[in-house]
C-alpha cells in the first residue's frame, strides 16, 4: 500500500473553496511517489520519461479503511496546469449530476420522459427526433451516457440544462477551470449557445413540466475565455475531410481541469468528506444508480446489441485496472468514466481492491498522437494508452 500521511478527521471546506485543501499540494507529501513508480514497468517508464510528449498529468487520493470506516488521505497532485487537454466524453458525468440535481428540484423521478421541440436545425438532430417518437426515460439515458458514453443522451440533457445552467451551477461549485458550452451534435460554436423547448412527463403521477427553447449570448459565453496560443495543437490537421498544415485550435472548446474532474468524482464518491453546499444535491436513490452506472459494463445495459463482447467488451471504457483484462485484478472494482478524443486520453475513477482493502480515487490524463495530426482519427489509444493505463492502476494498488 501507498503510505500517505493520513488524515484522520473530516476536513472542513468552504463553498467556492479549493478541494479538499488540506490534502493537495503541488508537490508530493512525504514519499515521491513517481519515484516509486519508476523502474517496475517498462511501459510506464517510458510515459514518465517521456512526461511532455506524452502531456502526462494525474492526481490521486488515498482513501483509508480502518476499522470499518473510510478516512480522507493525502492527494498527491502530478499535473501541469498550462497543458491544455481536450476532456471528451468525462464532460458526461457532471452534466449526468447536474441532471440529476435539476430532476430533484422540480420533483420528478429519474423515470420521466423528456421530449423536445424542434426549434431550429442544427448538426446531428438524433435526440430530438428520438425523444419525440421514443419513450426513454432519464435514467435510461444516464445509465447509457455512462456505461457506452452515448452521444444522444449527452445532447439530451446538455439542452435538457442549458449551458447557461451547467456553467454557473459549477462555477458556483468552485470548479472555475470548467466550461461546458458544447454538445456533441457538430454545430458550429455559436448554434451551441441555443437550446431546444422540451416537456416533461412523468407516467406515474400524472405530472408534466414544460421549458422554452432558450440562447445564451456569445458575449456571456466568450467572457469565460482568454484566447491561449497554447491551445493551439499538432503541426497539420483534418479540415473539411482533408488534411491540411498548421495547428488545430482548442481555443473555446470544452475546458475541464484535472483538479475540477478530481474534486467532481471526490465529491460525488465521498460526499462525507465536504461541507453540505459543495456536494451534489441528488437523491440517495439516484446516486446509488448512479454509483451502479460507474461500475458496470455495456451487457448490463441488457440490450441485444451490447452483448457482441468483440464490439463491446467489458473493459471497452474502463482502461485503468481493467485494460488489459489481466486476471489477477478481476476482483478489483472500478466505478469509472473514461473520455477519448483528438489523442487525448482522460479517466476519472474510483478504485477499490477488496482483498486488501486499498481505496484510492485517480484521475489521469496523456495524449497519444505520435504522428501529430490532430482530427485524422489515428492515435494509439489501444497500442499505448490502454496498456499504461492499466498498468498504472495496478501498480498504484501494489507499490509500497
Amino acid at each position: 500500500m501507498i503510505q500517505f500521511r493520513t488524515i484522520l478527521i473530516l476536513l472542513m471546506i468552504t463553498t467556492n473553496s479549493v478541494v479538499f485543501s488540506q490534502a493537495i499540494a503541488d508537490e508530493p507529501m512525504g514519499i515521491d511517489l513517481v519515484d516509486q513508480l519508476h523502474g517496475v514497468d517498462s511501459l510506464v517508464d517510458h510515459v514518465l520519461d517521456n512526461r511532455e510528449k506524452y502531456r502526462f498529468q494525474f492526481m490521486i487520493t488515498d482513501v483509508i479503511e480502518h476499522d470499518s470506516s473510510l478516512y480522507l488521505g493525502d492527494t498527491y497532485n502530478y499535473t501541469t496546469p498550462s497543458w491544455y487537454f481536450y476532456p471528451a466524453s468525462v464532460v458526461k458525468l457532471p452534466v449526468a449530476l447536474l441532471s440529476l440535481e435539476k430532476l430533484k428540484e422540480l420533483d420528478f423521478s429519474t423515470k420521466t420522459k423528456l421530449k423536445f421541440e424542434r426549434d431550429f436545425e442544427c448538426g446531428n438532430m438524433k435526440f430530438v427526433n428520438e425523444s419525440r417518437k421514443s419513450n426513454i426515460s432519464f435514467e435510461e439515458m444516464i445509465r447509457e451516457l455512462i456505461i457506452v458514453s452515448n452521444n444522444t443522451y449527452y445532447n439530451s440533457l446538455y439542452h435538457f440544462l442549458t449551458p447557461k445552467r451547467i456553467n454557473e451551477e459549477l462555477n458556483q461549485r468552485g470548479l472555475v477551470e470548467t466550461n461546458i458550452y458544447k454538445d456533441f451534435s457538430g454545430c458550429e460554436m455559436p448554434l451551441n449557445m441555443k437550446t431546444h423547448g422540451f416537456k416533461l412527463e412523468e407516467s406515474s403521477t400524472g405530472k408534466s413540466y414544460s421549458q422554452q427553447s432558450s440562447q445564451l449570448e456569445l458575449e456571456q459565453f466568450a467572457s469565460n475565455y482568454i484566447y491561449d496560443s497554447t491551445k493551439l495543437l499538432g503541426s497539420k490537421h483534418e479540415y473539411r475531410r482533408e488534411i491540411v498544415d498548421g495547428p488545430f485550435d482548442f481555443n473555446y472548446n470544452l475546458e475541464y481541469s484535472v483538479q475540477d474532474i478530481h474534486s467532481t468524482s471526490m465529491r460525488f464518491f465521498f460526499p462525507q468528506f465536504f461541507a453540505e453546499a459543495d456536494c451534489w444535491d441528488i437523491r440517495d436513490q439516484d446516486r446509488e444508480m448512479l454509483l451502479e452506472s460507474m461500475k458496470s459494463v455495456p451487457k448490463d445495459l441488457r440490450k441485444k446489441k451490447y452483448f457482441d463482447k468483440k464490439k463491446y467488451p467489458d473493459n471497452l471504457y474502463k482502461y485503468l485496472i481493467h485494460g488489459d483484462e489481466n486476471p489477477k485484478y478481476d476482483s478489483v472494482i472500478t466505478y469509472s468514466k473514461l473520455g477519448l478524443s483528438y489523442g487525448f486520453v482522460t479517466e476519472t475513477a474510483y478504485v477499490h481492491d477488496p482483498k486488501t482493502n486499498r481505496h484510492y480515487v485517480l484521475t489521469v490524463n496523456l495524449y497519444v498522437n505520435s504522428n501529430d495530426t490532430v482530427n485524422d482519427g489515428k492515435y494509439e489509444y489501444e497500442e499505448l494508452a490502454r496498456p499504461f493505463l492499466a498498468r498504472l492502476g495496478q501498480l498504484l494498488l501494489e507499490i509500497q
